[in-house]
């Protein structure tokens, strides 16, 4: 890409992203430049999740069930 992410300006909401597939995809949108909100049953597995995308990227909230 060039000069700016994908995905700049834009919002996601993953469910799910305690962990295997939602983890992944939020960490997707996070490298693409996407503001993220992880939401999930358990706010230990959302932590850390948050904790283990690229730091210094768009903002990552977080919502538990």
């Amino acid at each position: 890409m060039s000069g700016t992410a994908l995905l700049d300006g834009h919002h996601a909401l993953v469910t799910g992203a305690g962990g295997g597939m939602g983890a992944a995809i939020a960490g997707g949108l996070v490298r693409a430049g996407a503001h993220v909100s992880l939401a999930g049953r358990r706010r230990a597995p959302l932590e850390d999740v948050a904790a283990s995308l690229p730091s210094g990227m768009t903002g990552v909230s977080m919502n538990s069930m």
